[in-house]
């Protein structure tokens, strides 16, 4: 008897000594992969909620922070050692945590939040241990097994690691029936990344009111704050622009078979764009429409119906069950799931081995490890034989978890599991049907969207600011190193001579200059394309007249533009509105004729048409339905093409000047940027069609006058 014990002891001995040279080996490779080269540099995400924080406690205008090259302005000239950066599809209140650290260099920033990172890493481990009966050992071993979520978190600055804890404090407290603060936790955590706002359904189903109710009202404050303090334009934005786009996983590239996300994979197979994804297995958006939705209710449905509606149970391992599976089915359904998403999935994993080892589920418990650690280190193995391998994984550890609650018994047949399994049928048959009918809508004119596009020699994930000249078109191309013009006809790099700028606006003139607005830590120039010579300093988003003798121009205050004209023979630099300057945000100008400027601009919370007096005071020139976008006057001064904000979408419209009246000519869902005139019956425009939100392809358009 006391060999066998002593042999026991050992044994656990030497088990304790593998996990533990296991937890040390682990977090060596963290330090090593991603704490240390991301204390070393910026990477790409930190800035992107760093410039937010900063414009926002500085009090710049905030409703152009979705734009990308506005953004990309605001980063060179506050020298931030970061290529790109663009804010879309995140949360307005994702950019608060960052606040109190703009105080300091973008580099120290990030330092600091990698600490504060580290800190709420190992509180979520504390309180999955103390949540659970899972040793503390254990739960680091199995959080540190998320090897590339956790290093891309801390290498890209994410915000992932504070959701993680979130969560998790919301889950501590749901399981001591504390259901305010849970609610409470579940809304910041939404208000960070929204999916998390779904656990308010799981609230409802489980007759938890009281954190539903709280959730939903913390929420409603939250939503209320951002508007307070960034301004309703923000909040709308968001809402009504930002989020439909991102829940139809049209952020970044939508093809991209890396995201591990059903909208990435059926993307991928069945819709058609020139550049992005030009071989599908399959052209048919109508099977999309219906083939995406369908999918989404085959995660989804299992789940409700498996869900016990009335009052929770006491059984600590259906609620870990319960919690697992519904985490895991909002990360399985998330649309475009980068790897640092998955750092929240130590949560529901460590709550379905705690729930699996109360059964003494080994077996199960070590397969769900292995379907984790395999999706913590796909990036790191070559699975060139699975393509959207961890899509794949991630369903594979879902489908185990709802096997794993069914097989407690969280159906026991009654009527009233029929009734209510009845309910939860007919919930996901409406909005199966609702899903079907939007993606319908969303890719009704998709051929048509994507049959005139222009096309060209530099591969981009956008082209943008197209500007006609003589027998070529010119326009900005994302590039690994920034912004830069390039030359459709040729394919090459237009502006050789100021390599180190971003190259944001461009204009032309009549006698072939080209002028293009160079922006670096000495802030915007505008520049000759032919030898870089400046032409203005402190300027941007010029435009030429017709004669080539006289320059229009922006120069931004805050956020916000002033409207300026520079006379290229006298070198006469003055303001053109010098009354009531204050009350119009300018975004963009161009001559109408010899004389008269013609400018777009917002005043009074509405972007509109305007011209300058004689004196210097603006005159209402047009006002659409909506907001005015960017715009250009025809060749014989009859007609101004615009774009204009209907029903949040930006579409093409044209203006006959001579009757004042205008038509739209695009109805699309999805947007449509900065027309021109590329003949007299024309136009060329950037379009986010079949593309990530405001990454844009060129297109033209043939227009009856």
């Amino acid at each position: 008897m006391l060999a066998t014990k002593t042999a026991g002891n050992e044994h656990a001995s030497v088990a304790g000594w593998i996990k533990n040279g296991l937890c040390i080996a682990l977090a060596v490779l963290l330090l090593w992969k991603g704490i240390l080269p991301a204390w070393k540099t910026l990477n790409t995400d930190f800035p992107n909620y760093y410039l937010v924080a900063r414009l926002m406690r500085e009090h710049y205008s905030l409703d152009r922070i979705y734009d990308w090259i506005w953004l990309q302005r605001v980063k060179d000239h506050w020298g931030v050692a970061q290529s790109l950066v663009g804010f879309q599809g995140l949360t307005p209140p994702s950019a608060w945590p960052i606040v109190p650290l703009t105080f300091l260099s973008p580099l120290t920033a990030k330092r600091i939040w990698i600490v504060l990172n580290l800190g709420m890493l190992g509180a979520s481990v504390e309180l999955m241990h103390r949540s659970t009966t899972l040793r503390r050992r254990f739960v680091w071993l199995v959080c540190l097994l998320a090897v590339v979520p956790l290093r891309t978190s801390f290498l890209f600055g994410q915000m992932h690691l504070l959701v993680l804890l979130l969560v998790t404090m919301a889950w501590f407290f749901y399981r001591r029936r504390r259901d305010v603060s849970s609610g409470v936790y579940i809304a910041l955590a939404a208000a960070m990344k929204v999916y998390p706002l779904l656990l308010a359904g799981y609230f409802v189903v489980k007759r938890r009111w009281t954190a539903a109710l709280v959730t939903m009202f913390a929420v409603a404050v939250v939503a209320a704050l951002t508007g307070a303090l960034m301004g309703q334009g923000v909040l709308h934005a968001f809402l009504f622009q930002q989020l439909p786009r991102t829940m139809q996983g049209d952020v970044m590239d939508p093809y991209n078979a890396g995201f591990a996300s059903g909208a990435s994979l059926f993307h991928r197979l069945l819709l058609f764009e020139p550049q992005l994804n030009p071989s599908p297995v399959l052209d048919s958006p109508g099977l999309y429409a219906v083939l995406y939705p369908l999918w989404q209710m085959a995660v989804a449905l299992p789940l409700l119906v498996l869900l016990r509606p009335w009052r929770p149970s006491k059984d600590r391992r259906l609620e870990e069950a319960e919690w697992a599976c519904f985490l895991l089915a909002l990360l399985t359904l998330t649309p475009v799931p980068s790897t640092y998403h998955f750092v929240v999935m130590i949560l529901p994993v460590m709550l379905l081995l705690s729930s699996m080892l109360r059964e003494r589920a080994s077996k199960l418990a070590g397969l769900a490890v292995l379907l984790y650690t395999c999706i913590g280190t796909v990036n790191s193995v070559r699975l060139t034989a699975l393509p959207s391998a961890r899509f794949w994984l991630v369903s594979a550890l879902y489908v185990l978890s709802l096997l794993w609650l069914r097989g407690l018994g969280a159906r026991r047949g009654s009527v009233a599991d029929r009734r209510d399994a009845g309910v939860a049928v007919a919930l996901g048959v409406c909005a199966f049907a609702v899903s079907v009918a939007g993606y319908r809508h969303h890719l009704a004119e998709r051929p048509l969207q994507l049959g005139d596009r222009v096309q060209l020699r530099v591969p981009t994930l956008l082209a943008a600011s197209p500007t006609p000249t003589a027998g070529d078109l010119y326009y900005l191309a994302i590039q690994r190193e920034g912004y830069r013009v390039a030359s459709q006809r040729t394919g090459d790099f237009v502006m050789r001579s100021v390599p180190a700028a971003d190259h944001l606006s461009l204009a032309n003139g009549a006698d072939g200059t080209l002028l293009v607005e160079a922006a670096d830590a000495h802030g915007s120039r505008i520049v000759r394309s032919s030898d870089g010579a400046t032409v203005v300093d402190d300027g941007e988003s010029p435009s030429l007249s017709a004669d080539a003798q006289r320059v229009v121009y922006i120069r931004e205050v805050k956020g916000r533009g002033t409207l300026r004209l520079l006379e290229l023979s006298g070198k006469n630099d003055f303001e053109l509105i010098r009354n009531g300057q204050e009350e119009y945000d300018v975004r963009q100008a161009a001559f109408a004729g010899d004389d008269r400027v013609l400018f777009a601009a917002k005043y009074k919370g509405r972007v509109s048409l305007f011209t300058v007096g004689g004196d210097g005071t603006p005159n209402a020139f047009f006002a659409a339905e909506g907001d005015v976008g960017g715009f250009a006057i025809s060749p014989d001064a009859l007609h101004i093409v615009f774009t204009e904000l209907l029903e949040d979408r930006w579409q093409l419209a044209l203006l006959d000047i001579e009757t004042g009246k205008a038509r739209t000519l695009t109805h699309n869902d999805c947007n449509a940027y900065e027309p021109t005139w590329r003949a007299e019956d024309e136009i060329v425009y950037a379009t986010d069609c079949g593309r990530g939100l405001g990454l844009t392809a060129l297109a033209k358009m043939q227009v009856t006058l």
